[in-house]
């Protein structure tokens, strides 16, 4: 488990300050890239069980003068607990340094290799290793030199299962109809704790068991995913929209590392316009199956998402139901009471409650069942204002509307059914986001978790500029109202309502149903900006013009003055 430091470290979601970080040379990478014949990764290397040095992301890429896979793959592969190498400025904490121990089976297609499962592995049953694994879709290929042999790569994130690091890895292996080489894997970009020193290179060669064979649900596997990848957003160079380099400029940022920002776009008009993903050894290979840790903007992708559907599915009266009703460890509390779901997702409890580790870490995040979790906050105090009157910032109070949504839901719905069930089954699979991932509590007896909802979220850029775009559409998609239109217009600061004011908080100015807003100077008028904000400076801004845009990182750039000037060049919000 984590110990004390890393929360120490983690109450930095709400203070977002760096007392003592990484701070590795910016120096920008050099590194030899992939070229005819290859001399890393070779058929031979990856035959032995010595690790090579950190190489260039090209090395793991289909390259242009590759020719098709001269064999299909179809199998699964296993993977054994492996020692990482994975140097520190402090000790690992317990299965840190660990490559976990799962199983994972893919068929080929084309140039696709396509995963048979895209979400998130839970490895605690079976491994020492802290980490949890998504796997995504990657590419097989043949190179001349290779003689009989074909080569693959894929992405996988490796997370941890306490708060939602996301560590970006790809991994490679050449193999013949019955054999396949040994595993690398390379993890050279990442949306975790700076401070902590967990931002860092990770590589390791893994010996495998594989076993060939058609699975037996290889067409549907193939089949769901040609309709899944279907629904993306079409994806253009951000240079399209970007033509004096300002915005990639801001994305282009030299912080602690020479890669600090893991991937920034601009959403407009349903497109997508990228900046190239970068990673401390040259381009990430799969960008579209990066996934990032962004921390508190759960609070608003998950939190508020799953309010303002069930406002639309039940009525906008959800906002003004009473938490002592749902939840009832604090029915008798004297700090809950008059306390409403509203009131929750706006921070403005009047509750005792902070990010610092006496709130965040030994009442939540230790905390491993929903039980657990609600009779620990339940020992906190009442504070001195009244439910409405005082913005405190507090992930308790996320977790606390998540634990009353189900019991609500479950009141409405029938025992067993989970509240994000229903969120997933009835607005993110529509969009086209299912597979968006959430940190959940952990039950026993193989009982169904609840998201945490105040951090843990994992998106793709897909899914969360999907979200994002549904947000700013309104609620609505394809002619159905998904989310409250009332409500989602107050959380974009669209309607008279001002939100609550965070009294000079450094992160914003207001905050409204869990985004903040603050106002910046353009060069045409003074622009209303709303966003959710993550731990790292992870960020999703909404532009009165319409337009959004998305920076995940870990490296604490939460100045965005140049970039909204940037992106009101491209689209003015002025009138």
């Amino acid at each position: 488990m984590y110990n004390l430091k890393i929360v120490l470290l983690l109450t930095c979601s709400a203070v977002l300050t760096i007392n003592s970080c990484l701070r590795e040379n910016p120096t920008p990478w050099n590194g030899p890239k992939l070229t005819q014949p290859r001399d890393q990764l070779t058929v031979d290397q990856l035959q032995k069980d010595s690790t090579p040095s950190l190489i260039d992301m090209s090395f793991f890429a289909k390259p242009e003068w590759a020719g098709e896979a001269a064999h299909n793959f179809s199998g699964s592969i296993s993977f054994k607990d492996t020692e990482l190498i994975f140097p520190k400025e402090r000790d690992p904490y317990s299965g840190e340094n660990i490559f976990p121990e799962f199983t994972i089976a893919f068929v080929s297609h084309g140039v696709e290799l396509i995963p048979t499962r895209k979400d998130k592995i839970s490895t605690r049953k079976q491994s020492k290793s802290l980490w949890d694994v998504i796997v995504g879709t990657g590419a097989v290929w043949q190179e001349k030199e290779d003689g009989e042999w074909s080569r693959a790569s894929f992405p996988l994130t490796l997370t941890d299962r306490y708060i939602g690091q996301a560590r970006n890895c790809v991994a490679t292996f050449v193999y013949k109809p019955q054999v396949m080489s040994n595993v690398y894997v390379q993890c050279s970009q990442e949306t975790a704790d700076l401070n902590d020193h967990q931002v860092g290179n990770i590589r390791v060669m893994l010996q495998t068991e594989y076993e060939s064979g058609l699975n037996a649900d290889s067409t549907q596997v193939i089949e769901q995913h040609k309709q899944f990848e279907s629904q993306k957003l079409p994806v253009y160079p951000l240079s399209a929209i970007d033509t004096n380099n300002e915005i990639a400029n801001y994305f282009e940022k030299s912080l602690h590392t020479n890669a600090p920002t893991s991937v920034g776009a601009v959403l407009m008009d349903g497109k997508l316009y990228v900046h190239p993903p970068k990673t401390r050894h040259g381009l990430y290979p799969y960008p579209n199956e990066m996934r990032h840790g962004v921390y508190s903007v759960t609070k608003s992708m998950a939190g508020a998402l799953s309010l303002l559907y069930f406002a639309e599915r039940y009525g906008e009266e959800i906002f003004d139901e009473l938490i002592t009703e749902y939840v009832p460890a604090l029915a008798d509390h004297p700090g809950w009471q008059g306390v409403t779901f509203s009131h929750a997702l706006n921070m403005v409890t009047g509750t005792v409650g902070s990010e610092q580790s006496e709130h965040l870490f030994e009442i939540l995040i230790k905390a491993r069942t929903a039980e657990e979790s609600i009779q620990n906050i339940a020992t906190l105090g009442d504070a001195s204002a009244a439910p409405g009157e005082t913005f405190n910032y507090a992930s308790t109070n996320l977790f606390v509307l998540s634990y009353a949504l189900q019991n609500y839901v479950e009141e409405k719905e029938g025992k067993q059914t989970n509240y994000w069930d229903l969120v997933n089954e009835n607005v993110l699979e529509p969009i086209g986001a299912e597979y968006f991932t959430v940190r959940q509590t952990l039950e026993t007896h193989g009982s169904k978790g609840i998201p945490i909802l105040a951090y843990g979220a994992l998106p793709t850029l897909d899914e969360a500029a999907k979200i994002a775009f549904l947000l700013s559409n309104e609620g609505s998609y394809q002619g159905q109202q998904l989310l409250h239109k009332e409500k989602t217009r107050e959380a974009l600061g669209r309607t008279p309502w001002v939100g609550y004011i965070t009294d000079n908080d450094y992160r914003g100015s207001r905050y409204r149903h869990s985004f903040w807003s603050k106002t910046i100077r353009s060069p045409k008028c003074d622009v209303e900006v709303s966003y959710m904000l993550g731990y790292g400076g992870n960020y999703a801004w909404f532009f009165p013009s319409g337009v959004i845009a998305i920076r995940f990182m870990d490296e604490y750039d939460l100045d965005f003055r140049n970039l909204v000037r940037a992106v009101e060049k491209v689209r003015s919000s002025c009138q």
